[in-house]
């Protein structure tokens, strides 16, 4: 009773803290400096839909900061955390899932609801200089987020966070530490409030949450290669001795030279061992021609040499060792007296002597491999000059896949022991450990769990053991259980682009709510009649939990993956119209009951930004934007009419026509309801990059025009009444009153273009 006391009564009171906060940023931002008619068209906007209705780039070129503070009010006062010019809230009441009671995560995958794809750097105003978005830039974005509608059991957009870590070779997923990037600091902010740069991460999710919007965050089952995390705990790598395993390699290149000097002349033998122990030392020797087919008979036999001598490297007892010997460098570099002292980021203040020690001597993390790859990476030579280690990496079949490998600069956990099949219980301890103290710092909603796509294919497992670098779904189910014990509204969601159609094994095995989808991969292939086949699949996998607990998949109209060249589709390619057609279309094809699936973007989408989200996300630069105010109109319009509708948002879609023309029509229904909505629309994009197959079996790809269709025809349904048209005006979907008709006749639809008719039953 006395302990419990005693840790209540030294709690932080959040809402004083805040309150503190938000008093120097109006003293610095007065909005005396606003015009009274200017503040009044600010709260009318958002007082009637619940946000400021901008594109993000609009708000950066337009608004003050003393308006986005004026007008974030009106947001948190329509959230009933603030009165009279403060806030008010309890501390386990910041989220809106926990103020409204949430007890499971059915909220993440509601139809209707937004996930909007979120790079804090990217957040400058990149059409004006790279300068990474700071705190006044963040809370534009918050205030032009769009709203919900919980009277359709709807949230507010979800933020999906992109990992805001300081990070190696310009690539968000290899995190230098756990600490937030210093780029992301807004000095005259710190100067102002005393917040740092993680404080300021901190307060603007806080102020996210308030104003009624879901936070969640892009975690990782591995890490940048010499981080803090692995510096401070080596036990959480495979570890290489290279300066040893080159000792034990060289002794078998002499045999390998006895046993083919045999057959070949010894001068020649000699010429290319020597060559050989150049390359594996990171020296470039020349090789001609005529030497080729002896070194490759060398390397023939010596990749077995290091296959094996690899394998032994990073079984358990030799790892021990080698961790010891990283552990007691770690100490001598920073001072430590006892090197085997629990150690924590924080510690590790001498992160770049550490590294630099650690590779003159040789030691060096295992990195990952390929999406395919399987068992330990083979390490092969060193780089030219000998700068770092280069690896072969193999897939399950032994098959020579490194060409395949991009992921040789990251640091996998060593969740498992691949020699056995078991588990290194104390790293799994440590890094869900890791993981609640990162949502507690942060307070998030939810994780979405990266680079876990291939957990339980022939790639990762044998007869259910870990066979990979990946993840494993022990893990992530021990992950996902412990998240959710905490917090039962806790969303999780898997990066699986459902391969193989493996629903149960992310949904019940490893307890993700929500899987990342393959729409960005087969932009191309996604008519609508493919959509409905896709959410019929997953009613019919959810028809079995009647009682909750279902699952969902993302309807995604882009993300962080769509300009990687090996995926290479993304709405730009479509054309404007296109794009808005994608949107259109996924917004209004709604699965019903069994097939609830929530919609992701990414900044920069609303106003048909062309590209630059991967590189945004790589670089921590501004994201330079498209300023399509047109587009942005039409864009909100589309989505706030689905989260304004019972029908939509609750409803299903039944495909009447679906056309190789493109002519294509669709009814959408909800019981016992009597409105009823008809689409009709040409389904073939403007402009798309599609995937062809050439007469010699190779896969090509292609951008291709689509075409008006002309003199079409669709009937109303039988029942149904035709009321209205909607079309969308200035801002919103408009209602038009038409003559009632049996049927519907179109001289012209063309490419990307779509009708919404009202029908009363």
């Amino acid at each position: 009773m006395f302990n419990l006391f005693k840790r209540r009564e030294t709690e932080i009171c959040k809402e004083a803290e805040l309150n503190t906060i938000y008093e120097k940023l109006k003293s610095e931002f007065s909005y005396d400096n606003i015009p009274e008619i200017r503040k009044k068209f600010l709260k009318m906007n958002i007082q009637k839909y619940g946000y400021l209705p901008y594109p993000f780039q609009k708000a950066l070129d337009e608004l003050t900061n003393e308006e986005t503070l004026y007008s974030l009010e009106e947001k948190w006062k329509k959230n009933g955390i603030f009165k009279d010019g403060k806030f008010n809230f309890k501390n386990d009441q910041i989220s809106p899932l926990a103020r409204n009671n949430e007890k499971d995560s059915d909220w993440f995958k509601k139809e209707g609801h937004d996930i909007k794809l979120i790079n804090l750097a990217a957040l400058g105003n990149g059409n004006v200089s790279s300068e990474p978005g700071k705190f006044m830039d963040w809370l534009k974005q918050l205030l032009i987020l769009p709203a919900g509608n919980m009277a359709n059991g709807i949230y507010s957009t979800t933020i999906y966070l992109i990992p805001f870590h300081p990070r190696e070779f310009g690539c968000a997923y290899l995190p230098k530490s756990n600490e937030v990037s210093e780029k992301l600091k807004d000095a005259h902010i710190e100067e102002l409030t005393g917040m740092d740069a993680k404080k300021q991460v901190q307060v603007f999710i806080e102020l996210a949450q308030l104003a009624g919007h879901p936070v969640i965050y892009d975690i990782l089952p591995q890490t940048g290669r010499f981080s803090k995390f692995v510096l401070a705990n080596p036990q959480v790598a495979r570890w290489y001795d290279i300066n040893e395993l080159q000792k034990q390699l060289f002794a078998k290149v002499d045999e390998v030279a006895e046993f083919l000097s045999k057959d070949h002349d010894q001068d020649d033998i000699q010429i290319v061992k020597d060559i050989y122990i150049q390359r594996m030392k990171g020296n470039s020797g020349d090789l001609s021609p005529a030497f080729q087919e002896l070194y490759n008979s060398f390397e023939g036999i010596m990749i077995e040499h290091k296959k094996d001598f690899s394998n032994t490297m990073l079984s358990k007892p030799y790892q021990q060792k080698i961790q010891k010997r990283v552990r007691e460098i770690v100490a001598k570099i920073h001072g430590f007296k006892n090197s085997s002292q629990k150690l924590e980021e924080k510690d590790i203040t001498k992160q770049i002597d550490t590294i630099q020690e650690l590779m003159e001597v040789g030691l060096w993390p295992a990195p990952g491999g390929a999406w395919c790859s399987a068992g330990v990476p083979v390490f092969e030579e060193m780089s030219e000059c000998g700068g770092y280690p280069k690896f072969k990496h193999f897939d399950y079949k032994g098959d020579d896949v490194t060409v395949l490998a991009n992921l040789d600069c990251q640091t996998p956990y060593y969740f498992v022991n691949l020699e056995n099949g078991k588990f290194n219980e104390d790293v799994i301890k440590l890094y869900i450990e890791c993981m609640e103290q990162l949502q507690k710092d942060y307070n998030f909603d939810g994780f979405r769990v990266d680079h876990i796509d291939h957990v339980v294919d022939e790639v990762s497992e044998r007869n259910g053991v870990p066979i990979s670098y990946r993840a494993p779904r022990y893990v992530l189910n021990k992950l996902n259980s412990t998240m959710k014990k905490k917090l039962p509204y806790f969303a999780t969601l898997a990066e699986y682009m459902l391969w193989d159609n493996y629903l149960k094994e992310y949904h019940q095995d490893m307890k993700f709510d929500l899987l990342w989808g393959n729409d960005i991969i087969s932009q191309f292939d996604k008519t609508p009649e493919n959509i409905m086949a896709d959410n019929q699949n997953l009613a019919n996998y959810n028809s079995k939990f009647k009682k909750g607990g279902m699952l969902s998949i993302l309807k995604t109209y882009n993300n962080q993956d769509g300009e990687f060249r090996v995926i290479d589709q993304y709405p730009a390619q479509l054309g404007e119209e296109g794009a808005l057609y994608k949107w259109f279309k996924y917004k209004f094809l709604p699965g019903g009951k069994y097939s609830q699936r929530p919609m992701m973007y990414v900044d920069g989408d609303e106003s048909f930004t062309q590209g630059g989200t991967e590189y945004t996300i790589g670089e921590e630069v501004a994201m330079k934007r498209s300023d399509n105010e047109e587009f942005f109109k039409k864009f909100d319009a589309i989505d706030r009419f689905v989260k304004n509708s019972k029908v939509i948002s609750g409803g299903e879609a039944q495909i009447i026509v679906d056309d190789e023309d493109g002519f294509s029509s669709w009814l959408i229904t909800k019981e016992p309801l009597n409105t009823a909505y008809l689409i009709v629309s040409n389904h073939k994009y403007p402009t798309e990059k599609v995937t062809k197959t050439a007469a010699t079996g190779e896969e090509y790809r292609e951008i291709v025009e689509g075409y008006p269709v002309y003199d079409k025809e669709i009937f109303i349904p039988t029942d149904y009444t035709l009321k209205k048209e909607y079309i969308i005006g200035e801002k919103d979907f408009e209602p038009h009153d038409i003559e009632n008709m049996d049927s519907i006749h179109f001289d012209k639809l063309d490419p990307g273009e779509f009708r919404v008719y009202e029908l009363q039953r």
